[in-house]
């Protein structure tokens, strides 16, 4: 019995501290997972992984980013700082759908840089198709907070133009990221998030090491479940030793 409750204190503990973490990987997988079959998500701009032209057709839609510029710098970036260039303009944009405007001005900060494109992290343009219905729209991510922003804080802008035309505009912010779940994505797979960011938690986004997630919450968990594997099955002994015990008499 000592030997049980020994592998029982064991057992819970490592099941407790493994459980969450666990939790929120399975969670986290299986969206992604849910999302990917269902939405195949590709870059408008062929050729690019970010936005580097202010006007593109796509599926004969015409978007135009026009720009307004504010007279005033943005920070020195880390990558500015790279590549030894000037910070960039700040300027207002806004999204021209065959010459009509559909959303309002927004700052962001371009970039000066050789790598990456005059919209680098701030603006991308993506095709998405839904995989369900068949139908193929266009939806525009915007990031409208700036670089010196922590993550809790930031906000992005998504413009979602059907195939028949139809505009829809929604904020997304990183502290109910877990509402929009296609949302998410778009802004991962835009570049503008800047940090990876999960659906509902971030654990999966974390720079891997032999320790996290393999020893733990994975091979943490897996010992847990292990043990409790071996203390039923000596509970289930016992009892049946008992039963033959009380039989034999």
């Amino acid at each position: 019995m000592k030997k049980i409750i020994y592998l029982s204190v064991i057992s819970f503990f490592l099941l407790a501290i493994s459980f969450s973490p666990l939790f929120n990987y399975i969670r986290e997988y299986m969206v992604s997972d849910q999302i990917n079959q269902r939405y195949e998500i590709n870059h408008a701009e062929k050729g690019y992984n970010t936005l580097n032209v202010q006007e593109l057709t796509v599926d004969n839609k015409r978007i135009k980013i026009q720009e307004e510029n504010t007279g005033r710098k943005a920070e020195l970036t880390l990558w500015d700082e790279e590549e030894n260039v000037p910070p960039g303009d700040i300027v207002k944009v806004q999204f021209l759908l065959n010459d009509q405007k559909i959303s309002t001005p927004d700052e962001i900060w371009l970039s000066n840089r050789e790598r990456g494109s005059r919209y680098f992290s701030w603006i991308d343009i993506l095709t998405v198709k839904d995989r369900k219905t068949g139908e193929k729209g266009v939806s525009i991510v915007q990031r409208l907070t700036d670089d010196s922003q922590p993550m809790e804080n930031r906000k992005w802008k998504i413009i979602s133009i059907s195939h028949d035309g139809n505009i829809e505009e929604k904020v997304l912010s990183y502290a109910q990221r877990s509402d929009n779940h296609l949302g998410v994505k778009l802004i991962e797979f835009s570049g503008t998030s800047l940090m990876g960011m999960g659906f509902y938690s971030d654990i999966s986004k974390s720079y891997p090491s032999v320790f996290f997630p393999l020893i733990y919450p994975f091979l943490t968990g897996v010992l847990g479940i292990f043990l409790l594997i071996i203390i039923v099955v000596q509970l289930l002994i016992e009892l049946h030793d008992r039963r033959v015990i009380r039989k034999n008499g």
